[in-house]
């Protein structure tokens, strides 16, 4: 995995106010556990740095799921 895609992750954790996160597997995309208090969201993210638009919408996606 890229340092740059690392550093979108941990972005993306810390926005979304999850506890951690652990890369479950990698390839063309990455699978992603991301812990919260209450439960855990798996998500598939690209395996390049996305853009500033879609880091937002990852991070509005992951906010619902924690709701849900």
């Amino acid at each position: 995995m890229k340092l740059a895609v690392a550093r979108e992750i941990k972005s993306i954790a810390a926005e979304a106010g999850a506890d951690s996160w652990k890369l479950i597997r990698e390839g063309k995309h990455l699978i992603i556990d991301f812990r919260f208090a209450e439960k855990t969201v798996r998500q598939v993210l690209a395996a390049t740095p996305s853009g500033p638009r879609a880091r937002r919408n990852e991070v509005a996606w992951l906010r619902r799921q924690v709701a849900a």
